[in-house]
């Protein structure tokens, strides 16, 4: 197997598993939301916003057993984890190729994203 072939197959993976990610993160929501509606959530709720920690909002969806809840949590978690796993293997994709540079920068981005992430997330 060339080096072309083989870079060329790590891309493919990475782009397989970001398509996987996706579908896994719609059918997470999907199940959550239909559920949440099922059990008979409307919108009628967010009719005032009351601002709640989301470690609070956790606890509270597991104390009250709102498990479809917590199933569109995880599939809202799994979209936004899908960028950042991108960058990472993105990143070890350019070590691989032996452009250090562009691995820098992934590396880069991929530090900024967990800092963004970190400052704006209110647990």
């Amino acid at each position: 197997m060339s080096l072309h072939s083989e870079h060329y197959s790590l891309e493919l993976k990475i782009a397989k598993f970001l398509r996987y990610g996706v579908i896994f993160a719609l059918i997470l929501l999907s199940i959550g939301w239909i559920g949440q509606i099922s059990q008979g959530h409307n919108l009628s709720a967010f009719k005032e916003y009351t601002s709640v920690s989301f470690m609070v909002r956790w606890q509270m969806a597991i104390s009250n057993s709102e498990y479809f809840l917590l199933i569109s949590y995880l599939g809202l978690f799994a979209l936004i984890l899908l960028p950042v796993l991108r960058v990472l293997f993105t990143a070890i994709l350019f070590l691989k190729q032996k452009e250090k540079p562009l691995a820098f920068l992934a590396f880069f981005v991929l530090v900024t994203l967990i800092i963004s992430f970190s400052l704006g997330i209110d647990l």
